[in-house]
């Protein structure tokens, strides 16, 4: 469980169980505002094999090696020594990472703080079984920080005396947010994993019903996983086959940008994830699922604003709201710089980078 750091020590130290590429806005951002005062650990692999971690070495951070117990235990080899005598930390606010609680702990007896960083609740939500140990964790940090506002406010009133942080999650800089006026707009767009959970196939489904009625659209799946070889192949089967896109896993701003700029509407066919900010910021409003256990990223949409809602599992529900967006995509192309904006004051880099820095220093 323990090991030697690589580097001096630092002031200010985040370790957490996996980094993915999808983080490097934060990363750049909290380098460039804490530089040699912060060191950030990060382990490999993922719990997910379908997660792309980032590159560790390229961007400071250092890896550490992760081992699983079953799926969801995560031992590490730690630097427990510096842990424990940073004077701001955060990890993970996680009830299956054994360490987390070890050090939690410590610190405590030390009289030093730590702030815990992650989802406020489990999936099946507040009060749930599977919240008692994760309820008694965050009991025992000095602070805690939030992937959203509301469940900022949530701990709140439940910890009136505990530091409260949101770092709302978050993908682009205020820089990089931005709609494209008189772009041509064309395309239905998935960006995520390829996995049972998103239910990437109900949309290729949905697509395929109002292909014929709608000769214009293109459907673009960008991502990769399990489910990418049979969507691939119903894709290729269909009469459409032209009209679908498949690129892969894309995480270049620049290609995200361009395919952003084309689209008419993305799509959240499963439980909802950091697409849902990523399209946002560039005015792209989302088709979302009705009922599933949806990420904390919900919050962000506004029914009539930034995006809809479908029938979850209903293809015909789905198909008509793609339609619904086609129909009315000038309608929605007016509300891009709004979306955008909106998405610039609660969901950008940079107020999620001040969320882990206020944590880090109220933890001095």
């Amino acid at each position: 469980m323990t090991k030697p750091m690589t580097k001096l020590r630092p002031k200010f130290i985040i370790a957490i169980g996996s980094l993915g590429d999808y983080r490097l806005g934060v990363v750049k951002e909290l380098r460039k505002r804490l530089g040699k005062d912060l060191g950030i650990l990060a382990g490999s692999p993922a719990y997910d094999a379908t997660i792309r971690l980032l590159d560790y070495e390229a961007h400071g951070v250092e890896r550490l090696s992760n081992t699983y117990v079953g799926r969801d235990i995560l031992f590490q080899r730690l630097p427990l020594l510096t842990l424990l005598r940073a004077e701001g930390l955060v990890m993970d606010l996680n009830p299956r990472v054994p360490h987390v609680w070890l050090i939690v702990l410590v610190r405590r007896l030390i009289g030093r703080r730590t702030a815990l960083w992650g989802h406020a609740w489990p999936r099946q939500g507040q009060g749930s079984r599977s919240d008692y140990l994760r309820g008694l964790l965050r009991s025992l940090a000095t602070g805690l920080v939030t992937y959203t506002e509301t469940q900022a406010d949530e701990l709140r009133r439940l910890y009136p005396s505990k530091r409260i942080n949101a770092a709302p999650n978050a993908l682009q800089n205020v820089a990089q947010m931005h709609f494209e006026h008189g772009a041509q707009r064309f395309r239905i767009l998935y960006v995520g994993r390829l996995v049972v959970d998103k239910k990437p196939m109900i949309l290729l489904d949905a697509f395929l019903r109002i292909a014929a009625e709608v000769p214009s659209l293109t459907l673009t799946i960008i991502g990769d996983g399990p489910e990418r070889a049979g969507i691939a192949e119903r894709a290729s089967g269909s009469p459409f086959s032209d009209r679908i896109e498949m690129p892969g896993h894309v995480s270049d701003y620049e290609r995200l940008r361009a395919y952003y700029a084309e689209s008419i509407v993305s799509v959240s066919p499963g439980y909802i994830g950091l697409s849902v900010t990523q399209s946002f910021s560039f005015g792209v409003p989302m088709l979302v699922s009705k009922s599933e256990r949806h990420s904390p990223e919900i919050e962000a949409v506004r029914a009539g604003f930034n995006g809809e809602f479908f029938e979850t599992d209903n293809v015909a529900s789905l198909s008509k709201g793609l339609l619904s967006f086609t129909r009315n995509s000038a309608t929605w192309a007016g509300r891009g710089d709004a979306i955008v904006a909106d998405c610039a004051e609660r969901y950008s880099v940079e107020r999620m980078a001040a969320g882990l820095i206020n944590a880090l220093q109220e933890a001095q």
